[in-house]
């Protein structure tokens, strides 16, 4: 009893600070797996994918006829999910700046290439960085630039000697020589800084040279005098089958916001184009919205369409910023009319063959279209809606 009338006041003051730090432990754990549910829900919504079926990139599997995903998940479960997800369009979706390939659709981040001791197997400390400046080089006027860096256990850059470097265009497995790239730490030809150990390899396509590249580059660095090999992937179109011209106007239509977009076109058929959607006065990103058809040589209007229950449940007025309008020439040995052919449409299927890419890279226009100004009450608030939806929800509705 003296100890506990002795001590009794710090036994209490060791115990309340240890209930704090269990609190503040789980708090801690509890609100970082609500920011990674939350990642996931914005993931999700963003998709234009339908992410209910088994078929889905999520990974999910699929028993390959009902198209609902082998993972346990109810039949109410993916139902909810379902609905969710389907009170907008796949054609227009509700996005935030958590989806960063979206937001940020012409970077490519490269995780950094940790450092190996091939005798012990152990990391060295060191970590090398070798980073695009951007996703895909596009026309034969742009340049790739790809710059190199490597740093010690204290994140200090050391000193890179760049031993042999080629740049390789990759198709099915195999990799093939093409024009080299030049690189230098002078400060110039795209290098920032002259000799601050930030190596910048510049990079310009010839015509064959479409496709997905790798930049490989043989190195010896630090003061121990390391050697590694690094590779850097980008994107390369240099033919250029259309372009956006900066010409935008905007309007309301069925409740929707209506961004018509002008395409210069120098070859025509399928495309594939893209834009985002921003809030004009805080700069949030609200949605972004996709078009897929045939275009024809010349001139032509792209109508992107922002989804008005999107604006409407973010509760925003105009004006908006439309930017990053992106796209490809979709480029596949495949007619989609020739599903609807029947057996000769089969034999078409089983013979197609290609040599090249999927995709030939439009020139992307990167600067902010500002639309008038509307009322969040001028959207439209009804849940998007169509045969397909319904034909889905009976499917997953026959399961329950």
């Amino acid at each position: 009893m003296d100890l506990i009338r002795r001590y009794g006041v710090y036994l209490a003051v060791v115990i309340l600070v240890v209930i704090g730090l269990i609190f503040f432990l789980f708090k801690d754990n509890a609100g970082s797996d609500q920011d990674a549910r939350e990642k996931a829900r914005q993931e999700r919504m963003a998709s234009s994918s339908d992410p209910t079926q088994g078929d889905d990139t999520s990974g999910s599997g699929s028993d390959g006829s009902s198209g609902i995903p082998d993972d346990g998940a109810t039949p109410e479960y993916i139902l909810e999910k379902y609905l969710e997800w389907s009170e907008y369009p796949p054609f227009s979706r509700p996005m935030s700046i958590l989806n960063h390939d979206l937001a940020f659709p012409f970077i490519i981040e490269t995780s950094p290439d940790y450092s190996i001791d091939p005798k012990t197997n152990e990391p060295t400390g060191y970590v090398c960085l070798f980073q695009p400046k951007t996703w895909a080089v596009i026309g034969n006027k742009d340049m790739m630039y790809v710059t190199l860096e490597c740093r010690d256990k204290a994140r200090n850059r050391v000193k890179v000697s760049i031993d042999s470097h080629q740049v390789f265009k990759e198709w099915e497995g195999q990799r093939f020589g093409v024009v080299s790239a030049s690189v230098n730490d002078n400060g110039t030809d795209g290098d920032q800084t002259r000799g601050d150990n930030i190596f910048t390899f510049s990079w310009k396509p010839q015509k064959p040279d479409w496709g997905q590249m790798s930049l490989v580059a043989e190195i010896t660095y630090g003061p121990e005098n390391l050697k590694t090999t690094l590779t850097s992937s980008f994107f390369s179109s240099p033919s250029i089958p259309a372009e956006f011209n900066g010409v935008f106007s905007d309007s309301l239509q069925d409740g929707s916001l209506i961004v018509r977009a002008v395409v210069n076109v120098y070859k025509k058929g399928k495309y594939h184009l893209e834009a985002n959607l921003k809030d004009e006065k805080n700069g949030e990103y609200v949605a972004y919205a996709m078009y897929d058809g045939d275009l024809v040589s010349g001139s032509n209007e792209v109508e992107f369409t922002f989804y008005g229950k999107i604006l409407r449940d973010k509760d925003l007025d105009g004006p908006f910023l439309a930017t990053s309008f992106r796209g490809h020439r979709v480029n596949l040995p495949i007619d989609p009319e020739w599903f609807n052919q029947g057996a000769e449409g089969l034999r078409k299927i089983q013979a197609a063959k290609t040599t090249e890419p999927d995709r030939e890279l439009v020139i992307p226009y990167k600067d902010e279209y500002k639309t008038k100004f509307y009322k969040v009450e001028s959207f439209s608030n009804a849940a998007w809606d169509s045969a397909d939806k319904q034909n889905r929800i009976r499917q997953i509705k026959s399961l329950q």
